[in-house]
């Protein structure tokens, strides 16, 4: 029995090789097909020949013989960002017109926002450091619950004192923070220095 490859409707593109069991199937080619292998390509019969098309789905076994895997192709479009994840096709083709094969570069938005989330978390994160600081002198590497054995001896001893430097520090944490909001460049944020009194 000889071979008979079939292509799909409408686009023509090879689908699979089977036994012709005496007669022709629909949709197929006695015509041989390309020599493999077929990198970021993929035949099409053109005029009863088969052609090899661009193709840059991703191609992973079970679904085709391990000659014929491939990675996508990840791309992106002229009007993505640096956030859009990457796009594949799911056919054989071209990629589209204007299509970048590499992530766009951040905006300066983006990058501004990405750096004053930075600040942020790094100004909050001294605020806590310098409270359970100052409710826990001179241990050097306070517990949470050394922070609140401290909490509740420092209100006992001395709870306008407690209060004095709780509003100290979410006082200093505050302004911190509203000059991040201020900024208006990454090199602005990142030039400020997080600091607490303690």
């Amino acid at each position: 029995m000889a071979l008979a490859h079939r292509y799909t409707l409408p686009d023509q593109y090879y689908a699979c090789t089977v036994e012709d069991h005496g007669y022709q199937p629909g949709n197929s080619l006695y015509e041989p097909l390309p020599p493999l292998p077929w990198p970021k390509q993929w035949p099409k019969n053109v005029n009863g020949k088969w052609v090899l098309v661009e193709d840059h789905r991703e191609r992973k076994e079970p679904f085709f013989d391990a000659a014929l895997t491939q990675d996508a192709t990840d791309y992106w479009l002229p009007d993505d960002t640096n956030a859009n994840p990457a796009r594949r096709m799911t056919k054989p083709g071209p990629l589209p017109e204007g299509a970048l094969i590499e992530r766009p570069a951040k905006t300066d938005a983006e990058l501004l926002a990405e750096s004053k989330a930075a600040k942020t978390a790094e100004i909050k994160a001294g605020y806590d450091a310098a409270v359970a600081a100052s409710l826990t002198m001179p241990t050097t590497s306070p517990t949470e619950q050394d922070v609140t054995i401290g909490a509740a001896a420092f209100a006992a001893e001395d709870a306008e004192g407690l209060a004095y430097v709780m509003q100290t520090h979410a006082a200093r944490r505050d302004e911190l923070l509203a000059a991040v909001t201020a900024a208006t460049t990454v090199i602005a944020v990142q030039d400020m220095v997080v600091s607490y009194a303690v």
